[in-house]
Order: C-alpha cells, then sequence, then structure tokens
C-alpha cells in the first residue's frame, strides 16, 4: 500500500507542478496588476509592491490550488489508463477503491489546508492589506502629479500646477453633491497633513465659488481647510474567530464563509467524479471526459454560489450529497467493472 501511495503521489506530483505553474503565474499577474493600480493614488515603492502581493497571496492560493488538484488528478489518472498503468495494477489485485482511498487522503490533507486558508489566513490577510492602504493614505502619500486630470481629494476633484514636496502650487478643487450644488475653489498653494486621523488640505489665498439654484457666490480666503473624513478612513482589526462570529449576524459573512468552505472542500467530494473519467480501458476510449471535467466544474462552483447565497450555512450540507452522488457513479461505472 506504500509503494503505491509513493507511485500515485510522484504521479500526481508531477502532473500537479505542470497545471499549477502556468495558472498560479496567471493569477498573480492578474492581482499584482490590480495592486499597481494604487500607485495612481498612493506612493509606493518595490518593497510595498512586494509587501502587498505577499498578503493576497493567500487568496490567490486558496482558489487557484482545488482547481489545479481537480485537473492535475484527472490528468494523472488518464495518463495512467492510456499507457495500461491502470489497468496493470487491476490485474495485480489492486482495486479502484484502494486507488480511491489513496486519492481521498491526498485529498483530504489539501482540502483541511485549504479550510485553514481560508477561515483564517486570508481574513487576516485582507485585514492587514486594507489596513495598510489606509494608513499610506492617511498617512498624506498621495501620488499627485502636476498637470495631471482625475485626481481625488475625498469627494472633491482636484487639480495642481506644480509641486514641491508636500506643498502644491495653483490648485483647483471641484465638487457637485446629489442636490445638483457646484462647488469651486482656486489657490495659489495648499499642503496636505494628517490630522485626527484623517487627511487635511490647507489652501492658502483663493477664492472659493459656490453655485446654486442660478445663483453664484464667491468668498475670498487667507486660509482654508478641507478634511477628507470618507467612511473607508475607519479600520478595526479583528481576530479570526470574532471575524466569522460576525458571520452569525451578517448575512454577507455567513455567505462568505460559506462558499470559502464549499470551494476548500471541492477536492475532497469530487475524487470519485475524477476516478469515474480517469479510469478507463484505453481499447475502449471514454470519450467526452475532458467536457463532463469541465461540466462538473462549473455546475459545483455555480450551485455553490447560489445555495451559499441563498441558504447560507445550510448550503454545507451541499458537500455531502456531491460526495454521495459521485461515490454512486463510481460504484455503477468503475468498481463494479474493474
Amino acid at each position: 500500500m506504500r509503494i503505491i501511495s509513493k507511485y500515485l503521489g510522484d504521479a500526481l506530483y508531477s502532473t500537479f507542478i505542470s497545471y499549477f505553474i502556468p495558472l498560479f503565474g496567471i493569477a498573480s499577474l492578474i492581482f499584482f496588476i490590480k495592486i499597481v493600480s494604487y500607485t495612481s493614488i498612493i506612493k509606493l515603492n518595490l518593497f510595498e509592491l512586494i509587501q502587498l502581493y505577499i498578503y493576497v497571496l493567500p487568496q490567490i492560493l486558496f482558489f487557484s490550488l482545488p482547481v489545479v488538484f481537480y485537473a492535475a488528478t484527472l490528468g494523472m489518472l488518464r495518463k495512467l489508463s492510456f499507457e495500461y498503468e491502470s489497468v496493470a495494477l487491476f490485474a495485480l489485485g489492486i482495486s479502484p477503491q484502494r486507488l480511491a482511498n489513496i486519492l481521498l487522503r491526498f485529498a483530504l490533507v489539501l482540502s483541511v489546508l485549504l479550510a485553514i486558508t481560508g477561515t483564517i489566513l486570508i481574513p487576516q490577510a485582507k485585514q492587514i492589506y486594507k489596513g495598510f492602504i489606509i494608513h499610506k493614505e492617511a498617512s498624506a502619500e498621495l501620488n499627485l502629479k502636476p498637470s495631471e486630470f482625475g485626481h481625488k481629494f475625498g469627494e472633491w476633484y482636484m487639480y495642481i500646477g506644480s509641486k514641491e514636496g508636500h506643498t502644491y502650487t495653483n490648485v483647483s478643487l471641484f465638487n457637485q453633491n446629489a442636490e445638483g450644488k457646484e462647488s469651486f475653489i482656486v489657490a495659489k498653494r495648499a499642503t496636505i497633513g494628517n490630522e485626527h486621523a484623517h487627511m487635511a488640505m490647507t489652501l492658502y489665498e483663493g477664492n472659493a465659488y459656490t453655485y446654486e439654484g442660478a445663483k453664484l457666490t464667491r468668498v475670498a480666503f487667507a486660509t482654508m481647510k478641507i478634511y477628507d473624513t470618507s467612511a473607508k478612513r475607519y479600520f478595526y482589526y479583528t481576530g479570526a474567530k470574532n471575524y466569522w462570529l460576525y458571520a452569525l449576524k451578517n448575512k454577507q459573512r455567513a455567505f462568505d464563509l460559506t462558499l470559502f468552505l464549499l470551494i476548500a472542500f471541492f477536492p475532497l467530494v469530487s475524487v470519485f467524479f475524477l476516478l469515474v473519467l480517469g479510469i478507463y480501458n484505453p481499447r475502449f476510449m471514454l470519450r467526452g471526459a475532458l467536457f463532463w471535467a469541465f461540466l462538473l466544474v462549473v455546475l459545483y462552483f455555480s450551485l455553490a454560489f447560489f445555495l451559499a447565497k441563498k441558504f447560507t450555512f445550510w448550503a454545507l450540507l451541499f458537500l455531502p450529497f456531491w460526495m454521495a452522488m459521485g461515490f454512486i457513479l463510481f460504484y455503477k461505472k468503475t468498481l463494479a467493472r474493474y
């Protein structure tokens, strides 16, 4: 049994790596592009970009490893069948059930690690990530570039003529609220700092214009302060236990926890389906296996998302149901034949 486990483990490892590297690279690139997009708002050096990437690494692994395991296991089983190695194992008295037991152990270890990642590492990493961004914004490290449009300070659109350190000259700000009131401010210079956990912009020597109801009002000022009191600047860090206890009161948090668990145990509950699709006699080629494998992935994750959204914690009953369906197919299609 130990020799067979090592044999299957080596075969699965080589296939797993060939699938994991490209998929992990693509996922990393997508997340890294998202991280780099923050440089248009705040200043980030290379070390800080790498730091943010480390914070999103648990998410990359969590969402990529279940799919990689699924594809690698199917590829490994089909390769063994195509090269008559699985037929040779059965001829030696090794039943498909023993192969299933070995793969179930591999899948169980991976699913437990994914559950730990999803329920402990990801919540902590996401909070640290969010806190880091808020800290950079609150420390007045805005990446404002002269003569460029599209900058924002709180609810104000901002344009600056030139910049020296944290001092900006020829500053213009515009804001329009939901009631249609328009405000326009011009100032010779401005500075941005942090006051009482809020970013504050101090404007010097300028004019403020307000247009409301066909009436234009002008106010000249020597000094004016504008505070960015956006709600996103408030951040409270919680441990994993309290983070998920909130799921008892918050439906969105309950959905997140349920979906994470459904994703984490996808490798375990899909093993029997993989055996059905992966074990075949090369003389009687199983057609459409890859199509059915893809369809099962789409069906599982679609149902997981729908059930988690609709029934939250009750959706976890989908796990034993999916596994039972796989075992029934495995018993009828594979175990009874080999």
